[in-house]
């Protein structure tokens, strides 16, 4: 096969592929346009189609004013400190467990990665009662920060890293930090960290909608409305304008590392 063969071939593959790829993103994104048509539109305006749009984007404007004029701007803020908090304490101490289990060679290394396994296997819900008796009992309701130490421990996350850093580590590439005269921490910091890159945006994407959209725990101990996340507030003026756009953001920043994460995470076990 000559290579303009080969070239033409590529073209039609790359073609088709972005032919797919654009015809699923436009079904994905036809419920999304129905909902906001559903929330701001009314779809039986018998008018010009630029007058429907200008209704709608003017109605969209002046509820977006009303919800950050209101307390649910308090609720707003609230998830977005328990999910940004949780995602970068979640990320940074699983990143190091994880190197710390791959790194180090330790007596009880092999149980300690199988009980990770076992701990992931276990629903989260089963310890909720006594999580709960826990911080009543130390009078640690209504307090944010309840919301973000549990989840920086995170099973799940732990394995993921362990996983891509058995793929990908390099112990020759630390001993010869370790000869320069580098501590453990910055070898961490400076070698560890930014091999580990793909795996973070990748564990930060599902962290970060977990935690934003969690309802179960905060419902539990989040009393006051004025320490209330979000989705567990009971203000609902306009509350899908401010639920869906974080975790968008959020995965349109880290989305180009997650088949990267994933792939590599997942090379060899």
């Amino acid at each position: 096969m000559t290579r303009s063969e080969v070239r033409k071939k590529d073209n039609i593959l790359r073609a088709v592929t972005y032919i797919i790829s654009i015809a699923l993103g436009l079904f994905i994104l036809v419920p999304f346009i129905s909902m906001l048509m559903g929330k701001f539109g009314d779809p039986y305006i018998d008018e010009e189609v630029e007058n429907i749009i200008a209704h709608d984007l003017l109605k969209f404007w002046k509820q977006f004013i009303l919800v950050f004029n209101s307390g649910q701007f308090t609720n707003f803020m609230n998830s977005v400190i328990v999910s940004v908090l949780s995602t970068v304490f979640c990320m940074y101490v699983s990143a190091m467990t994880a190197y710390g289990i791959t790194a180090y060679e330790w007596k009880l290394r092999e149980a300690f990665d199988k009980m990770i396994l076992i701990i992931v296997m276990i629903p989260g819900t089963i310890s909720t009662i006594g999580f709960y008796q826990l911080i009543y009992k130390f009078h640690l309701i209504n307090l944010l920060s309840m919301l973000i130490l549990p989840a920086i421990a995170s099973p799940i996350t732990v394995l993921f890293m362990r996983l891509y850093l058995k793929a990908t580590f390099s112990k020759a590439l630390v001993e010869s930090a370790r000869l320069d005269g580098a501590g453990e921490f910055r070898i961490f910091n400076q070698i560890i960290l930014p091999l580990l890159k793909p795996a973070i945006a990748t564990q930060a994407i599902f962290c970060f909608v977990t935690s934003w959209h969690n309802t179960l725990i905060p419902s539990i101990i989040l009393i006051e409305e004025s320490k209330r996340t979000l989705p567990v507030s009971n203000n609902t003026l306009g509350t899908e304008l401010l639920l869906f756009l974080p975790p968008i953001l959020v995965y349109a920043f880290l989305s180009k590392h997650i088949v990267e994460g994933i792939a590599l995470g997942g090379v060899k076990t």
